[in-house]
């Protein structure tokens, strides 16, 4: 795992009074199959999933100035919240501050979106859950709560809809859960280069041993990781939401 020692011996020392024990969260680059990645790690409990927050660009601003005027720091992860529509707001289902601003959207469409299933990502006051749209209504005590799609892994299986010699490659970047030393870690991933989706489900379910895995967005991506530089720092466009980790 490249470059992981020194980044996650910078991530101890940062979180010490939070973990003493063990591992709140680490940053990562690494090739898998010929494709580069960054990887952004935390362990799922009541003190790291409660650091989560969910940040509207509601004056659609440029990426690189919501980073630098907005949100304002260096040591927080930013990630791709949710697909939105031209106006930024969200084609499915949205959950903030407990407040459900969206019910779940089962249509059908054009888009990355609408390739089934899709899923969500959940976060309660102590957990966080990847789930197939459908099973959404299960969930109780939702405090954070976004819809995308495709679903990359759902229980260990990859997508069907998926091709190993897909032509279909993007920049794409996705979150899943991985189980590893009797710890929950939540995994977000982000491609340096264009890859298919076939591919980038291989990375959560090969490299990390998920079991269940969402892609964020394709694209329109843009991954911002403390003491890691990301490809995708100067992203040029807007991006309407953001999942925080401070």
């Amino acid at each position: 795992m490249k470059n992981l020692l020194l980044t996650l011996l910078a991530s101890l020392a940062l979180n010490m009074s939070l973990h003493g024990q063990g591992m709140t969260y680490a940053v990562q680059d690494l090739v898998f199959n010929k494709v580069s990645y960054n990887v952004f790690m935390v362990k799922i409990d009541s003190a790291t999933i409660n650091r989560f927050d969910i940040l509207e660009n509601k004056n659609q601003l440029p990426h690189s100035e919501f980073i630098g005027s907005v949100l304002n720091d260096s040591t927080a992860f930013t990630i791709n919240a949710s697909i939105s529509d031209s106006v930024c707001n969200p084609v499915g289902y949205f959950v903030k501050n407990a407040m459900q601003i969206k019910s779940a959207n089962m249509g059908d469409g054009n888009g990355n979106f609408y390739l089934k299933p899709n899923g969500a990502l959940l976060f309660t006051a102590n957990d966080a859950i990847i789930c197939e749209s459908a099973q959404i209504s299960k969930y109780n005590g939702i405090r954070l709560g976004i819809q995308s799609g495709p679903m990359l892994l759902d229980n260990g299986a990859v997508n069907q809809q998926f091709t190993p010699n897909s032509k279909n490659k993007n920049i794409r970047c996705g979150v899943g859960i991985s189980i590893k030393n009797n710890g929950r870690y939540l995994l977000f991933c982000i491609s340096n280069e264009p890859v298919t989706f076939y591919d980038f489900s291989m990375l959560f379910k090969q490299e990390y041993k998920c079991k269940d895995a969402l892609c964020l967005e394709s694209a329109g991506c843009a991954m911002n990781i403390p003491y890691l530089s990301s490809a995708t720092e100067k992203f040029p466009g807007t991006i309407c939401n953001y999942i925080v980790f401070r």
